[in-house]
């Protein structure tokens, strides 16, 4: 057996659940083992403290008694308090800040255009008209265009 096999095992075998087999086995590794060894040795002693030898004095019964009300009045305060949960103001406020500074770097440093592509040479969508020459013709000329007009259209 390994020693993860033989560290499941050991608090069967402190309880007494193992069998004979298991036992030889496991104390032979225990021999030859520290690390299982000493764990072993702290769960037998966690064991032993935790079963109580039960004597009839009046001082154990006492102990009993004074823990069992000690835990029930713990208990008791515990679930009548209120529990207050606060704000982490210390927590958030600097993270909602680092995030409002890293979006705002993002913003101006990937996101944002650069102003040559802002400018444009012309106006989107618009075509010269043809008309727009008429209204750059000075007064003599404009004069002059009109009876070309009127000649070639009579009315």
């Amino acid at each position: 057996m390994n020693c993860i096999e033989i560290q499941e095992k050991i608090i069967d075998m402190v309880l007494g659940e193992l069998t004979p087999q298991d036992e030889i086995l496991i104390h032979e590794h225990l021999e030859s083992c520290m690390i299982c060894r000493e764990e072993f040795r702290f769960l037998s002693e966690c064991i032993q403290t935790c079963t109580l030898e039960h004597t009839e004095t009046c001082e154990c019964q006492f102990q009993e008694t004074y823990w069992e009300e000690f835990v029930v009045s713990i208990h008791e305060r515990i679930s009548h308090e209120k529990i207050e949960n606060k704000f982490p103001f210390r927590i958030v406020i600097p993270i909602a800040a680092s995030a409002l500074i890293a979006i705002t770097f993002g913003y101006y440093f990937f996101i944002r255009p650069k102003p040559q592509e802002t400018v444009q040479e012309t106006t989107p969508g618009y075509k010269p008209d043809v008309y727009d020459e008429i209204y750059e013709l000075s007064p003599e000329e404009a004069e002059d265009f009109i009876k070309l007009i009127q000649q070639k259209y009579p009315e």
